[in-house]
């Protein structure tokens, strides 16, 4: 039997991983099982549990893979961004990755009960916050004295910029698409 190349096997994740996210778009996270995945990939149960064991497991995948896409892009470079300008990434990253902002905010609500989800989640925050912090720092090398104080500025930043964009995604879960632009013009507005 010849041997599968991990390149396929990730390929494969991956198709399954969108046909779960499709499936969750239109069911939820807590009513949609392995079975209607099944169905959305065409694929057999015995290949979707070839790549993963339970619905959890898939889950955990998704979130780690697809929720949080391009954070080496966010963070790649030594120029100068602004916190505006890498907000803009971010945002225009979410808006392009394919993800309904209703399914973002379905995953976000279990992760915060106890669970594998919340675990990924963690995981997932964890490297979103080092990627802001690293696009952040040059910036902040212009606008403090030292070292210490730039990396504290930037750390502090990346909260300030993971906090308008969950605004973003809650708003478009909720309200429907909105360009980033608009959203980044409209938020810079009311802080005036």
């Amino acid at each position: 039997m010849p041997k599968v190349s991990e390149e396929y096997r990730q390929a494969r994740r991956d198709e399954i991983a969108r046909a779960a996210l499709r499936v969750l778009e239109r069911k939820g996270v807590r009513d949609t099982s392995i079975a209607d995945i099944v169905v959305e990939s065409g694929l057999s149960t015995g290949a979707i549990y070839s790549h993963f064991t339970n619905k959890g497991e898939l889950a955990r995948y998704i979130v780690s893979e697809f929720m949080l896409p391009r954070l080496d892009a966010i963070a790649a470079g030594a120029e100068v961004r602004t916190p505006r300008q890498i907000l803009g990434a971010m945002l225009a990253a979410v808006s392009e990755n394919g993800i309904s902002p209703a399914v973002i905010l379905q995953f976000w609500a279990e992760g915060s009960m106890p669970g594998e989800i919340a675990d990924e989640l963690q995981r997932t925050i964890v490297k979103l916050r080092a990627a802001l912090a690293a696009a952040l720092l040059p910036w902040a090398r212009t606008q403090a004295t030292g070292e210490q104080q730039a990396v504290r500025l930037a750390e502090s930043h990346t909260l300030d910029v993971a906090a308008v964009a969950q605004g973003f995604i809650a708003n478009e879960a909720i309200f429907g698409a909105r360009d980033p632009r608009e959203y980044l013009d409209s938020v810079a507005r009311i802080l005036r």
